[in-house]
Parts: C-alpha cells; structure tokens; sequence
C-alpha cells in the first residue's frame, strides 16, 4: 500500500468516526432524553407493556421523579462514555498520534511482554493453594460480578468449588495455560485461554475473601494479548515456523502492529492507576493526603496480624505529620500522573521507576505486597540496548563461527532455529560450499578436511575446532536459552552418549541428502523468508477502537464505582479516616500450654496470601448467624494446622482479639491501644 493511499485511507476512517460518532450520539440523546422517561412514565403509572409495568416496583416506596432521576444518571454517564469512547477514536485515529504516542516496535518486545505477563501471572498462580478453599465453609462464599454467571449456568460450577481434586485440576490446567503462553506454543489459542482461566481461578479466590486488587492488571494486559499478534516474536510458534521455512517477521524490524500492540498493554496498565488516585480524590478530596487518614491506614495494615510483621510504620508514630502529608501526596499523585506514560516518552522512563519504588515501600509501610504491580513496571522499558551490551561484552573476544553444510536441508533448518535463538548474536554461521578451506585452515591454524565437515558440524571457538556434540555443547553456552541444558551436557556418560546419537542422525542426513544444481543457489537466507509487513490500514483500525473501547469503559466504570469483578473502580484505601485505628490480633493456645502468636497464614493455604481473612475478623465480632460462620471458619483452620504439626505442637484454641488506638490521645502508647473485644475458640481437632 503506497503513502497517498494509506493517507487517504485514514483520513476516510476519521471521517466516519467523526459521522458515526455524531449521529450515534444524536440518537442517543432522542432515545435516552426523550424516550425513555416517557416510558418510565407510563410504567410506573401501570399504562406501559406488562413486562415494564414489572420492572417498576415499590411505587409507594419512591415516587417517579426518584425512577426519572435514577435513569437521568445512568443516561448521562452512558452518554459520557459514548462522547469519550468517539473522541478517542477520532484522536487516536491522527498520524501524529501514532508518531508520539505509539510509535513503532519489534515483534521480539511485544513477545518479551507477552511473556513477562504470563510469568506474573504464572508465578502467582504457582504459590496458590486452591484446592484448600474447599475446606472453607460454604456461607463464607460469596459469589461475586461475572463469577455469577458461572454459578447461575447449568455447568457444574458448584461442584467444582466444593471439591478439592477438581480445584487442584483446575489450577493445574490454569498453570499449563500460563506456561504455554509464556513460552509461546499456539498463541492464538492458549492466551485468551490463559486470560479465561487466570480470570476464573482468581474470581474464586475473590468469592472466600472479599474483592481485592492483585493480579487484575495483569489479567487486562493479557486479554488485550488475546487480540494481538504477540506469538510473532519469542515463542515456539515462531521457531516452528522457522523449522519449517515459513515466513516470520524480521525480529528487528519495527512494524506499526506491534506499536500498537504494545501501546495496548500500557492502556490496560495506566488507566487502572487514574481510577485509583481519581478515586480516593472523589472520596476525600485533597484532605485524603491528611495526616489523621494517612496515619491510621498505615498504623491499621501494619498492626494487622500479618505473618510478615513490617512494623516500620509505627517507628514513625513520633514523627510530626508533614511527613505523612508528604507520604499522602507522593502516593496519590504518583497514581494521577501515571498516565502520562501513555504521552511521553520521559514519563515511560520516570514514572514506573517510581510506581516501583512506592509499591516497594508500601510493603514495609503497610505490609502489602503488590507483587504483579511491581514486576508490570518493566513492560515500559526497552532492553535492547541492554541485550547488545551484554552480548558486547560476553563476546568480547572473537565470535563463535558455525560451519554447517548448506546442501543440507536439515542443517539449514538447525541453523535457522540457532540464529533466532543467539540473544546476544555471538554465533557467526558460514556454509563450507563457499569457504576457502586451505586458506582458511591456514588464517585459523586448523587442519580440517572436506570430509570431516560434511559429516558433523563444527565450531571455531578460541581458535579451536568442534565437531559435533561437542559443537553444540560450546553453542548451547553461548545461547541464554539452551544455558539450562549446559550442566546435564557435561555430566559424565553424556558425551559419550551425545556422539553416538549426533552420529546416527549424522549418517540417516548424508543416506538421504538428495541434492541438485538448485542447492549450490541457496543459503540460510534464502530458505528463511521473511514475512511482509502486516496490512497497516486494518490493524490500526482495530486498535484505535480497542484502545477506545477500553478508555470508555475505564470511565464507565470509574463514573459508576463499580466494582463488579473483574471491573473495578480501584477503591483501595478512598475513605476519609479518624485517629482511631482498628485492628486485631490472632493468639494461639497450645495443648503443650505455650501461648503466643498465631498466624492463619500457618494454617491454610487459602489465606496464606496478603491476608485474605481480614473478612472473618468482622464475622467473628458480628451478628449471631455471622458468628456461627466465623466458628466453622475456625475450625476449618484449627484442623488444618494440626495435621501440618507434630502431636506436641497442636493447637488447643483460638484467640481473637479487637484493640483500638487513638494514636493522636495516646501517640506513645507502647500496647498500641486497648483491648475491646475477645473471643475465644476451642478447636476440634478433626483428625483426631
């Protein structure tokens, strides 16, 4: 597709969303403005269809004027969105947004994303133990957003989160999806399976323990994957392909489909962090950045017990409160500026630094890990400069040059995968049919014959000479990939049992080489072709209305405070607070008559994580029927730490206890309050 062409074409497209835009927003208002109370009207008056006449309930309760203002909010917000979703369209539609914004990348960093997301993923999913939220009494669930789906549909939904082999398969299944997907095996396929089951696995998690926000971003970051040609770089799709002699992307080669790829994962990545700093200022204002509010939510998260006691907030109880404002102030506007990543290369390289940085020292103020957040911060950072500088350096002295036989189609193939995995290009191919042998022999003081090179391939490595296994032993070090192989290869016995195995394959290449006056034309190159750039105008149609898309629902969803799982308005921490701060404390009493602290985190897997059972503390200082909830909670806990320990260190009994501080009457109180409530439960061992 020529320039003028691909111009025209996208001053056409902008055309129609300029159109389209306008005139669905017209109808919108005809339908929502003018339409819609009239319906309302006649429903509530019972002079409407029966199904509408139905919807309308409790006319003594609310007058119509509370439906007619109920659905004025929800008009406008929709018509917001829709204002929103056309005005990015439009922006993000501009030649010049592309070129400042989005710019253009290789499919190696978007592949590198892909993998680093599935990682995150992948090892937060590893640490869990789902199949012991099984265990947990089923009142304690509580089904939650789109999770209800699951539970409304005919698929056996409920069985599987009362059973423990089908959790463990479960999570089992979710792990190998994450892993296919980091490592790139059928792309298409695995990733949106991944981002299903990651989204599944942890709206059960969220279902025993209330909404939380770890491991949401990296689950949008994934969806949006689903979309993108992300299997084109680092991945087994890719070298199969190259196996085969398919056509691939040139891996450094920039292409506008990758930027735009790319560029999706920041969205995904950014506007979560708008929502949550928009968030806490709806909430409180700028007085969130209080000192009274920042003290009590980092006295409360440090005083909770959680099995990593980080208490390096309370050696700040003595300090004065302009260092508190100044904790309040860093927080929230490192998460209102955070979206300037998505405009400004500076930003790119400023502000997930910082991101990283505040997410590390939320762990020691508030004792909260935000292990995905930490690790998403790489995903704005370009390495390559980084990779060319190590390969520099770790081929420092003279490349490693690979001689192989380019009349051998099973050679090319094996050379062809080696090159696309030589991370740090230390690897120099050469066929032998245009090498000079005496006079190379001679330059490299080597004495190696024509025979000797159409039988195995070999390796010029500190001026010596390689051949087989031992040829792909000196590659397989210089090669990040094959590194893991590295110490099996020089384990006793393997050497003798590499060449014989490299010599049967050896002698089954030379028995059915065939070849003809064509084989003397070709080189690794040519049986490498290389796949032509991706149709442009489709490809960032598709993009602009997905990033589109995303933005308008980020702002529907944030207008709504909704947190609907997956959806989430990112309400952490917004309310305004007092100086008195909550908390409890876990004691355990041992049969051997020890008492001390107890930790949940001990007991079941379920809760091992971030302290998901801060819920159970409210059910056990609650209502009657909440606390014969929090009972069966208890002893689900108290059985599953006495089968872990030994018959002298079981547990006999539970202690929960509720303090309360007011750190601004008693700033110097070394209890840290007073002791409110308590209660205390046998356990019944089950095991017994």
């Amino acid at each position: 597709m020529n320039q003028e062409h691909f111009i025209d074409t996208k001053n056409t497209f902008s055309r129609f969303l300029l159109i389209f835009g306008f005139g669905s927003l017209a109808l919108w208002i005809i339908f929502g403005y003018l339409i819609v109370p009239h319906v309302i009207e006649s429903a509530y008056h019972g002079k409407s269809y029966p199904f509408l006449n139905s919807v309308i309930q409790g006319q003594r309760v609310y007058d119509v004027g509370f439906y007619l203002q109920l659905w004025n909010d929800i008009a406008l917000r929709i018509l917001v969105t829709c204002l929103t979703f056309w005005l990015i369209a439009i922006m993000a539609s501009s030649s010049a947004f592309f070129r400042r914004f989005v710019g253009e990348a290789t499919p190696g960093s978007l592949g590198a994303i892909r993998m680093w997301i599935c990682g995150i993923l992948l090892i937060s999913t590893l640490w869990e133990d789902l199949s012991s939220f099984a265990l947990l009494p089923g009142e304690l669930r509580e089904p939650m957003g789109l999770m209800r789906v699951f539970s409304a549909l005919p698929i056996g939904y409920e069985t599987l989160i009362s059973s423990e082999k089908g959790l463990w398969l479960f999570q089992w299944v979710t792990e190998l999806a994450l892993f296919l997907g980091m490592i790139g095996w059928h792309t298409r396929v695995v990733i949106p399976l991944a981002a299903f089951c990651a989204f599944v696995l942890n709206g059960i998690l969220r279902e025993y323990s209330g909404f939380w926000h770890q491991n949401l971003i990296p689950i949008y970051a994934l969806a949006v994957l689903s979309f993108t040609p992300c299997g084109d770089g680092w991945s087994l799709d890719r070298l199969r392909k190259i196996y085969q002699g398919s056509s691939v992307p040139e891996p450094e080669r920039a292409l506008p489909v990758y930027g735009w790829s790319r560029y999706l994962c920041w969205v995904a990545i950014a506007l979560p962090y708008l929502e949550a700093g928009l968030s806490k200022l709806r909430a409180a204002g700028v007085s969130w950045t209080d000192a009274t509010n920042m003290r009590n939510m980092l006295f409360e998260q440090t005083l909770y017990p959680r099995k990593g006691e980080w208490g390096l907030s309370l050696y700040l109880a003595p300090a004065p409160d302009i260092v508190f404002v100044l904790l309040g102030i860093a927080a929230i506007s490192g998460e209102l500026f955070f979206v300037l990543v998505l405009f400004s290369r500076v930003a790119r390289k400023i502000l997930p630094a910082i991101a990283l940085l505040m997410h590390i020292g939320i762990i020691f103020l508030q004792n909260i890990v935000f292990f995905d957040l930490i690790l998403l911060q790489l995903v704005f950072y370009d390495f390559t400069k980084v990779r060319k500088k190590l390969g520099q350096w770790l081929g420092s002295g003279r490349p490693i040059e690979v001689l192989y036989d380019d009349f051998c189609p099973r050679c090319l193939r094996t050379v062809r995968l080696l090159r696309s995995l030589d991370l740090f290009s230390r690897l120099k191919f050469r066929g032998i049919r245009g090498v000079d042998l005496a006079e190379y022999n001679r330059s490299h003081g080597l004495d190696l014959t024509p025979t000797a090179l159409e039988e195995q391939m070999y390796v010029i490595s500190d001026g010596r000479a390689y051949g087989g296994f031992f040829a792909y032993r000196v590659m397989a070090q210089a090669v990040p990939m094959l590194w893991p192989l590295v110490p099996l290869l020089f384990l006793p016995g393997v050497p003798l049992l590499g060449v014989s195995v490299y010599g049967y394959f050896a002698r089954e290449r030379l028995s059915a080489l065939q070849c003809d006056a064509d084989c003397r034309n070709k080189s690794v190159e040519d049986t490498n072709p290389v796949m032509p750039p991706a149709g442009s105008t489709h490809s960032y149609r598709r993009y602009v209305l997905v990033i589109s898309a995303l933005t308008s629902a980020v702002l529907f969803t944030w207008s709504g405070q909704i947190e609907f799982y997956p959806f989430t308005s990112v309400q952490m921490f917004t309310s305004k607070r007092d100086s008195v701060v909550t908390y409890y404390k876990v004691i355990g009493h041992w049969e051997s008559g020890i008492t001390g602290k107890a930790y949940f985190e001990d007991a079941l897997g379920a809760w091992s994580i971030n302290s998901r059972y801060e819920s159970l503390f409210t059910l056990c200082f609650g209502k009657p029927t909440e606390l014969e909830v929090c009972r069966k909670s208890l002893a689900v806990l108290g059985a599953a730490y006495n089968k872990k320990v030994s018959p002298k260190e079981r547990l006999a009994a539970y202690e929960l206890q509720r303090w309360t501080w007011d750190f601004r009457s008693h700033p110097s109180d070394p209890q840290y309050g007073h002791l409110d409530a308590r209660l205390i439960y046998n356990v019944n061992d089950r095991s017994r």
